[in-house]
Order: structure tokens, then sequence, then C-alpha cells
């Protein structure tokens, strides 16, 4: 078995982004993101929400064919406003989407604890992380982008 442990920051408002996220924008996309993944993170393609309760939100992701560290995932989310998303999965993987501020403006970062009981240390192993790594920026970006577009057309104030 193979543990990846992985985390990306990218700036939320660099220089040339407009319009200048808010916490509060970027907490409400994070909200939809719960319950939409699909439309946030490209690996994924669907997520249904088995239950909603007290703040904990039960769903099953399918990750598009060959994309995703697996084909399916039950997780298990909770939100704690207005700084991180907790995603614990099945398998115990776990992944953490964090707004935090610094020096240099709001930062997003996805921290991964994905365990992939299916690899073996190895070549395929060292592929497969490259492959995490990619996907594991991709998702941090893409997901700052779309916050972004959601508020440009006013599905998020």
């Amino acid at each position: 078995m193979v543990n990846f442990n992985l985390a990306f920051t990218a700036p939320i408002n660099p220089p040339s982004a407009s319009p200048v996220l808010t916490v509060p924008q970027i907490w409400a996309g994070l909200q939809r993101k719960i319950r939409f993944a699909q439309e946030f993170v490209p690996v994924i393609e669907s997520c249904e929400v088995l239950e909603d309760k007290d703040g904990v939100v039960t769903r099953a992701v399918k990750f598009k064919k060959g994309m995703g560290p697996r084909d399916e995932a039950n997780e298990v989310v909770r939100g704690f406003e207005p700084a991180w998303v907790d995603f614990e999965q099945d398998d115990g993987t776990h992944i953490r989407n964090i707004i935090s501020d610094s020096d240099a403006g709001l930062q997003m970062t996805y921290m991964f604890e994905f365990r992939l009981p299916h690899l073996q240390e190895g070549a395929a192993a060292d592929k497969e992380l490259e492959r995490f790594k990619g996907m594991s920026k991709h998702a941090v970006e893409s997901s700052i982008d779309v916050i972004r577009e959601m508020v440009k057309d006013g599905r998020i104030q």
C-alpha cells in the first residue's frame, strides 16, 4: 500500500484577478463545492448528497474513469467556517480545503492524504505521485477560478 501526502497553495487574488474575492464569497463557494463537487474539480464526474444533517454532509462521489484516485468514494464532509472544509473518505483518504491569510493576501491550500491500497512502491507509484501532484495543483486553481466565475455571474454574492 502506498500513501501520498501532498499540499498545494495558490493565491486567491493574484494582481490580475477580477473581481477580487472576499472570504465570505470563497466560503460560499466551498459550501457549494460540498454539494456540487463536479462543478469545481474536473476529475469528479458526479456528486450525490446522501445526507445533510447538523452541518455534516455525507456524499457519494464518482470520478471520471482513470482520472481520480479510484472510481468512487463515499465522503463525510465538515465545514469549519470560515477557515476550512474537511473531506474524509471511506478508505481513510483525507482532504482539507483551507482558506488562509498571508502577507501576500488570501491563499487557498488543498491538503491530501491519499491512501492507495492497490498501489505498491516502485516506478508505478512514482509515476502516480507525479500525476497526483498535477491533479492537486489543478484542483486548487480550478476551484478558485470557478468561485470567481460564480461571483461574476451572480450565483455567489
